[in-house]
């Protein structure tokens, strides 16, 4: 296969960055968008909004694409590792049922997540119990808009995973990339209308709250064109031909790898909704320290997520060309990189907490819970950044169901240890449940990833089966 980054030859390390690297510059370009996405919302008060409440709404309705993610993954992780698998075999035919049976999958997903989120916003929003009347109106109008144009995200993300699995995640980085930066375009133009910036006096359309929704479906509007037209060109990976190439087997396997990952991901999100309601009850103030506050903390996984898709992508295309030995040196190259970033990230995060939120907040008050919250859980970094990484080898075998189980156990464990904490401790104590958790799963995953190396390749153990 010509349409592939050959990860079964070659210097492991390099392999491996090239790989990562696209995906870790896409979390930035991502993480940029989500920050500069806050920063705006946080300057409604320049047009009569409260920034506290239109955060408050924005972090509301933020589970629910989290959510629409679980749904997303289950399709994306399953056709992902199947075509790296098929890749690492050179079988372009492979890639093209895995290709196509997932298209088929993630439409009808789309269609699930865009009727739920038009007509049962009501609903969903009244979960939070919230009692700001502008927070619930802003949090509707948000959560309508951005489920309109669903088929756009998942579809895209799909097409993310097609070129995860080639090894190919520079072509995600110019596609997806080029999208988010239209989307940072767009969101003082729509959030604000007017405003300053670098000196110079700009007018757009003052929508607020809406302004930050109809940015985000423009983007991943524009990003859904570009791979149009790459699907309709001589370099697309694959033929987009999903009555032609769907696959019974390869629905089958695609359902039975993405299944655990997207399960772990909706119940991380549910569990993260109860969490949610928990913080809210202390107020919208703590609410919305806690949305800005996740977004800050998202630059610790950044680098863990690029490796988490290079991981996966190396250790399913090794993993279908049978490279056993290639596999446990791989994990170990990347291992070495992860733990110091992770100590590093660590160290970061506790030192320079009110430096970091203080950018974004200056009110004395909150700017002291925004310290805390980043406090608390940069003691558990580390752990969250090998968690990812183990993770990612475990999907490239195939086993997304040892992860996710232990993803499902330690994230439903917040609740309990939530509860309990928040006793002595208040708001605080539900962070410390959060950041206890993360220690627990990343512990118990890298033992059980280095037990199961000790099999691999293996008569007894762990061996690629050919099935498509």
């Amino acid at each position: 296969m010509k349409r592939k980054i050959d990860l079964t030859t070659g210097n492991i390390l390099l392999k491996l960055l090239i790989v990562a690297m696209p995906t870790l510059l896409t979390s930035l370009v991502q993480m940029t968008y989500n920050l500069t996405d806050m920063f705006w919302v946080g300057r409604v008060d320049s047009i009569g909004l409260s920034p506290t409440e239109a955060i408050a709404a924005v972090g509301t309705v933020g589970y629910y694409p989290w959510f629409g993610f679980g749904l997303i993954l289950l399709a994306k992780i399953g056709t992902s590792v199947n075509i790296s698998q098929m890749a690492g075999k050179n079988d372009l035919e492979g890639v093209r049922k895995a290709g196509n049976t997932g298209f088929i999958i993630i439409l009808f997903f789309a269609l699930i997540y865009m009727s739920f989120g038009l007509f049962f916003n009501d609903f969903y929003v009244g979960i939070f119990n919230l009692e700001n009347a502008n927070v619930i109106t802003y949090a509707k109008d948000y959560m309508q808009i951005i489920a309109m144009f669903g088929f756009s995200l998942f579809i895209v993300n799909l097409f993310n995973g097609v070129y995860d699995g080639l090894g190919k995640t520079i072509n995600t980085l110019l596609v997806t990339g080029s999208g988010l930066i239209v989307n940072i375009i767009l969101d003082p133009f729509l959030i604000l209308g007017d405003f300053t910036l670098l000196g110079l006096s700009f007018t757009g359309m003052s929508m607020g709250v809406k302004g930050a929704a109809i940015a985000t479906v423009i983007s991943q509007t524009f990003i859904l064109l570009i791979y149009v037209v790459i699907y309709m060109s001589p370099y697309r990976p694959f033929s987009l031909r999903p009555l032609k190439y769907f696959s019974k087997a390869m629905f089958k396997r695609i359902i039975r790898i993405g299944t655990p990952v997207g399960v772990q991901s909706m119940l991380f999100t549910s569990i993260s909704i109860v969490i949610g309601v928990m913080v809210a009850s202390y107020g919208e103030e703590i609410m919305a320290t806690q949305r800005l506050g996740s977004q800050i903390e998202a630059v610790a996984w950044m680098i863990a997520s690029g490796f988490q898709v290079a991981l996966a992508s190396f250790v399913g295309q090794n993993f279908g060309a049978m490279q056993y030995e290639r596999i446990k040196e791989g994990f170990k190259v990347a291992m070495k990189l992860l733990v110091p970033y992770g100590i590093i990230i660590n160290i970061g995060m506790f030192v320079f907490a009110e430096e970091v939120f203080s950018v974004f907040i200056d009110e004395p008050g909150t700017l002291k819970i925004g310290v805390l919250y980043l406090e608390i859980l940069s003691i558990s970094q580390l752990f969250m950044i090998v968690e990812l990484g183990v993770a990612g080898a475990f999907n490239g075998l195939g086993k997304t169901m040892i992860p996710s189980g232990v993803g499902i156990v330690g994230n439903f464990l917040r609740i309990p240890g939530a509860a309990l904490l928040s006793i002595p401790l208040g708001y605080a104590g539900i962070w410390w449940a959060v950041s206890g958790s993360s220690i627990l799963k990343g512990t118990i995953l890298v033992i059980w990833f280095i037990f199961l190396l000790r099999k691999l390749g293996k008569p007894d153990g762990i061996l690629f089966e050919n099935s498509n």
